[in-house]
């Protein structure tokens, strides 16, 4: 039987998790391995994660979606991989079905589904169609797509090493889009993202906790995104760190050079000039002093940067076959 290790940060949210949890385990057809990475504070999931063989939890000592998910791959064993948020509702054949995909078709390495709210499946197919590139002759229900749907991925073990893992510099700076840095970096390794949307699972937004993005002050919410593009572009720039011309024509046109910002009037478009000013500075002073050096895009690997959750020292090799090997 096929093993699919799945991987659920958690930060601030005890009831989702619970839901989750027993979803998870009410799964068919399937193996699975269960690791919970617990951004919170000691003691904060105290008597709410099951005590069951297949579910792992481990800690981190501060919250960080990235390191979350990367140390959860590298305390996995599975041969497939899911990255889900605490506060989705799988059915009971989700993971099967998920896992099935991979172990059918061999050119797919990754693939998002459909992954909806309260307000229907309809939307969230029309809300996806933007990201879609193109649509497979054998299934023409499949797409390629040039962004993720990405709270829940099923991966190919050996394809998610390839990418090189989630940036925790980049959430470390702007707490958002570290999931759309690391499909915009597979995209350019010429890895392929898949969106298969008869693979489905709900999400529900009424959840507290978590990072808040969708429930923030609007512009927090958009002083984060602002300068999350800024680190991307810096980190993609070649040689990394300094933002090009052209970057910054990019930039501005995302920020403030668009009809819904030029709409909304003067002062607007200040305040937005002023987010990206400000991302641009803080950005550069941030890689300065927290002297993070970046390689170039195509050979960045997170995964050799960071400890695995039992402390066992891992080399590339045992990395990349999913068996760990004490030095």
């Amino acid at each position: 039987m096929n093993r699919l290790s799945i991987i659920i940060p958690t930060f601030r949210r005890t009831d989702s998790l619970i839901r989750l949890l027993q979803a998870l385990l009410d799964q068919k057809n399937i193996e699975l391995e269960i690791i919970i990475v617990d951004q919170n504070q000691p003691g904060y999931l105290n008597n709410f994660v099951p005590e069951r063989p297949n579910i792992k939890h481990i800690f981190l000592d501060q919250p960080n979606a990235s390191t979350a998910r990367n140390k959860g791959f590298l305390a996995s064993s599975g041969e497939y991989i899911l990255f889900i948020d605490d506060d989705l509702v799988p059915t009971e054949d989700f993971c099967f079905l998920g896992t099935e995909i991979l172990v059918e078709f061999p050119a797919i390495g990754c693939f998002s589904p459909l992954v909806y709210n309260a307000l229907g499946k309809e939307l969230a197919l029309q809300q996806a169609s933007v990201k879609m590139i193109h649509r497979l002759k054998e299934r023409p229900q499949w797409f390629t797509i040039k962004d993720t749907i990405s709270a829940a991925i099923f991966f190919k073990r050996s394809y998610f090493v390839l990418t090189g893992g989630f940036d925790p510099g980049l959430f470390e700076f702007a707490k958002t889009a570290e999931d759309q840095e690391l499909f915009l970096r597979m995209r350019k390794r010429n890895l392929n993202l898949y969106f298969i949307p008869t693979i489905e699972i709900f999400h529900d937004e009424t959840v507290p906790g978590g990072c808040e993005l969708r429930t923030a002050d609007y512009w927090i919410t958009r002083e984060k995104c602002i300068k999350s593009w800024v680190f991307r572009y810096r980190i993609h720039q070649n040689p990394p760190g300094k933002l090009s011309v052209s970057d910054l024509i990019k930039l501005s046109r995302s920020a403030f050079l668009n009809r819904e910002t030029i709409l909304a009037g003067i002062g607007v478009i200040r305040k937005q000039i002023g987010l990206l000013q400000g991302a641009i500075n803080s950005s550069a002073l941030f890689l300065k002093t927290t002297q993070i050096e970046y390689p170039p895009v195509g050979i960045i690997n997170h995964l050799l940067q960071i400890r695995p959750a039992n402390e066992m020292e891992y080399n590339q090799q045992s990395i990349i076959t999913g068996v760990g090997a004490a030095k």
